[in-house]
């Protein structure tokens, strides 16, 4: 049997010193990962959580801007009426128009003089201007500057819209509140016979096509917005869809027949024949008399 010289067994530390220590050591290094991976995953959920606050405002910016064109396509949708009575009215020699009652000629003046002032939800265009944070966590200067135009638009597209309509009712005021200084037999008539009245009836043809070309416009200038962040007109449009008829149903829309008339064709005559027909029958009364 061969002989084994020499062979010692392992060394053994029977008084303790440095197996604390090396605890200890052990210990710190498992906190210190651990920290470092705690670290890690809260930058990771902070990142993704500032990429999703990005996405949502930059949503909501672009949300607001197609909402605000919706409103003018509204607006104009609205005009199609007045644009009609208000051509009608101008087709007509004041001579015979005056024939009719008062009344009647009043109620067609307001028709054709019936427009609405442009207002729109301001809260979020507020929020993304004046949060310097929200500008911080943007972090896209092209999609900033894109978007602070689309905002600049949309002021001077209300005031100037507005202006125009508060013309309008200030140029038939000033005659019924001042009616001896104008000609004509009644109040409705004297309007009619006004320069001021006859351009802005003449003017709401012309303005009722400046909303439509305005909202395609925005939109235009919108996609920019979108090119710039990188999300899809589609996304877009669900999520205006959404926040204007409810998430829950967002297929559920309003029907609004029940409260406007139905739009008149606001580049034919034809569509306001019973107009004609009443005015002739008021021509017939008048030489019967």
């Amino acid at each position: 049997m061969p002989r084994i010289n020499n062979v010692s067994p392992p060394q053994v530390n029977k008084s303790g010193k440095g197996s604390f220590w090396k605890t200890v050591g052990i210990k710190v290094l498992c906190s210190t990962i651990s920290l470092m991976l705690a670290l890690s995953v809260a930058a990771l959920m902070e990142i993704n959580q500032r990429a999703k606050d990005r996405r949502l405002s930059a949503m909501m910016v672009m949300s607001n801007i197609e909402r605000f064109a919706r409103n003018l396509d509204e607006i104009s949708s609205c005009m199609a009426s007045t644009d009609s009575v208000a051509t009608w009215l101008l087709s007509k020699p004041v001579e015979e128009l005056e024939l009719m009652p008062a009344e009647e000629l009043d109620n067609l003046l307001g028709q054709g003089t019936a427009l609405l002032y442009l207002t729109y939800d301001k809260s979020t265009e507020n929020i993304f201007s004046n949060s310097i944070e929200t500008w911080k966590n943007m972090g896209n200067v092209k999609f900033i500057d894109c978007v602070g135009e689309c905002f600049s638009a949309m002021h001077t597209v209300e005031e100037r819209w507005n202006k125009w309509v508060a013309q309008v009712e200030e140029s038939v005021m000033d005659i019924k509140e001042h009616p001896d200084s104008h000609e004509g037999r009644t109040l409705p008539a004297k309007c009619l016979r006004n320069d001021k009245v006859r351009h802005n009836l003449k003017g709401v043809h012309y303005w009722k096509a400046w909303l439509s070309y305005t909202a395609a416009t925005m939109r235009y200038q919108n996609l920019s917005n979108m090119e710039a962040i990188g999300i899809t007109e589609q996304e877009v449009m669900e999520y205006t869809d959404n926040r204007m008829f409810g998430e829950e149903n967002p297929e559920m829309v309003p029907d609004f027949s029940n409260y406007y008339k139905g739009p008149l064709n606001p580049d034919s005559l034809t569509s306001l024949t019973p107009l004609d027909i009443r005015l002739e029958e008021v021509k017939a009364e008048k030489v019967q008399q």
